[in-house]
């Protein structure tokens, strides 16, 4: 069912991690027939989101905005789907996990059209475009990365392991506009940042003791992450630095309460938490996300 609730909510962090109380509303939450959703994207005008509906190997589109549903696609098509993004082009390429490829579509509003495929990679999990076009994939089952131009292997990066330039489990990888390269390596417990040319800068998890972190979205200067094994969703700068949390850190369901989320969307002053295991969507308004 299409719910609309509005309530304000004070979120407080467990005490070591109370960097920042976020105040925010509720304003929708989708439930009806999701089955452990995973990441989304946004329409280019902001207007719908796409969300892998990975356990209904679909797509499905929600006003973003009302999380009204608006249509679905990928039935038949697609096998345990776990992200999608834009390209440059406007076309939607989803990690289509199941099927070891990144499938291709051309995306008319809430209709699609599967156009063409990205093969030979080991259960992928997360996609993401670079500033220059390029398409970088995790290779979840591989440990590695993926680098694609022009539709065409350019490299590969990484291999198991919890060294610099080493994963374990990798799953989200997010470009953001300054062509920094942030990789949920979600077996080491960590994120790693690399440059535009995947030469590694740095990494961040340990002081934020992250249990499992899946996706991130990046919203100007900072980074909302899932942090899924802590029931948590964090708000960091663009270094990994604490600065609000969503989520009591304890398995629940409410305006308040996570149960092991997996993803999350952000536009300030909006987050959209994709709460994976309560098979649900919540929108919310975070009313005092500052810079710190």
């Amino acid at each position: 069912m299409h719910v609309l609730i509005y309530a304000a909510i004070l979120l407080f962090a467990p005490p070591s991690f109370a960097e920042q109380v976020l105040k925010v509303t509720q304003l929708a939450e989708f439930t009806d027939g999701l089955s452990q959703p995973h990441d989304a994207a946004f329409s280019a005008d902001g207007k719908l989101i796409y969300v892998a509906d990975m356990r209904n190997s679909r797509i499905r589109v929600f006003e973003a905005m009302t999380l009204k549903p608006v249509g679905m696609f990928g039935v038949g098509e697609l096998s345990y789907p776990h992200d999608a993004e834009f390209d440059r082009d406007g076309r939607l390429l989803v990690a289509d996990t199941g099927n070891d490829r990144i499938a291709i579509y051309r995306i008319r509003g809430a209709e699609a059209q599967l156009v063409g495929e990205i093969k030979g990679l080991e259960g992928p999990e997360g996609v993401a475009i670079a500033p220059d076009g390029r398409i970088i994939a995790t290779n979840t089952r591989g440990d590695t990365l993926a680098v694609f131009r022009d539709g065409k292997l350019e490299r590969t990066l990484g291999g198991q392991g919890a060294k610099d330039s080493q994963f374990s489990n990798p799953h989200d990888v997010e470009a953001a506009a300054d062509g920094r390269i942030y990789v949920a390596d979600s077996g080491n417990d960590r994120v790693q940042i690399f440059d535009s040319g995947l030469n590694h800068r740095g990494s961040f998890g340990s002081k934020l003791e992250l249990s499992g972190p899946k996706y991130l979205t990046i919203d100007g200067d900072h980074i909302w992450l899932a942090d899924e094994y802590n029931h948590r969703i964090l708000w960091l700068d663009h270094r990994g630095r604490l600065l609000g949390v969503l989520g009591t850190g304890k398995r629940g369901r409410g305006p308040n309460a996570y149960n092991k989320p997996e993803a999350v969307l952000a536009r300030s002053p909006h987050v959209w938490v994709i709460d994976t295991y309560n098979d649900r969507i919540v929108l919310l308004r975070v009313e005092n996300a500052r810079p710190r």
